[in-house]
């Protein structure tokens, strides 16, 4: 208990992003405060920091698109010390890239939320019947900590995170797990393409799929990688000419998506991708 305790009096400044930085309220702020329509969101009434008097405390207001959700944490300011969660790769959470969910909240809270129906209810509740045998490898993650001289400012943390961050990226898959579970980088493949738009309303010509989302996930249905919640997923983003390069696949059976920002509708091609180990699809 004493040790929870030391980390809410240390830690008050919360980091999320580079434009989604604050200093934090107190648990005892909410305990306090007024609360409003549901149990997680609380008008701050009495904080201990005045300069709070007024705000709505909300875990929700710190959500993320997953595609975002890369590293978030705290930082202390005496002495300046930082913790954060990493998570190199998305593989394994569901709903795609453009689902939300949690980061960090009053507490100091750290979460790293692997599965969840946040923001999108009982269709990404993972069900199974008939005895349908199922297994997911959730992670790695990265639970990095930082810190440095009391005579530097504090955010430096927040950038040295973001630089860890990167290299984590570079390092996955980690070669550490040793499980039949975990392919290697050896045992993963990678597809290769380039999307075009055929939209004569727009333009006669075949129109670049510039900045196009383009992944791989489950075979399904158009966006059915959506509400996806059992196996893995694997998106990128191609650049202004819709060329895209998709690496680091588990071996499996799935279907290519996309959708490109600006067009309506999404995509999925039409044919079966099996990915094999050490292979490259063009």
């Amino acid at each position: 208990m004493g040790q929870c305790l030391e980390l809410m009096v240390r830690f008050h400044y919360m980091a999320i992003s580079d434009s989604r930085q604050r200093v934090m309220p107190l648990p005892e702020d909410r305990i306090t405060g007024q609360p409003l329509a549901y149990p997680e969101a609380v008008l701050l009434t009495n904080p201990i920091n005045p300069e709070l008097r007024g705000e709505v405390d909300d875990k929700y207001q710190y959500s993320c698109e997953d595609k975002d959700n890369k590293v978030y944490g705290w930082i202390s300011e005496d002495p300046p010390v930082g913790f954060w969660m990493i998570t190199p790769s998305n593989e394994f959470r569901v709903g795609g890239p453009i689902k939300q969910d949690l980061t960090s909240h009053v507490g100091p809270t750290v979460l790293n939320m692997f599965t969840s129906t946040h923001y999108a209810g009982k269709d990404l509740n993972t069900a199974y019947r008939n005895g349908e045998p199922w297994k997911k490898v959730f992670g790695p993650v990265f639970v990095y900590l930082n810190s440095v001289e009391a005579t530097e400012n504090p955010l430096t943390l927040w950038r040295d995170a973001k630089k860890q961050t990167s290299k984590e990226v570079e390092n996955w898959p980690y070669s550490f797990p040793h499980s039949e579970d975990f392919p290697s980088l050896d045992q993963r493949g990678s597809v290769t393409g380039q999307l075009f738009v055929r939209d004569r309303y727009i333009n006669e010509n075949l129109m670049y799929a510039s900045s196009a989302y383009v992944g791989l996930a489950a075979p399904g249905a158009v966006g059915s990688w959506q509400t996806e919640a059992k196996g893995y997923q694997f998106w990128t983003k191609a650049d202004r000419e819709g060329h895209f390069s998709i690496g680091n696949v588990r071996p499996g059976y799935y279907n290519l998506y996309a959708w490109v920002p600006g067009i309506i509708g999404d995509y999925k091609y039409g044919v079966n991708i099996t990915i094999k180990p050490g292979a490259t699809i063009f």
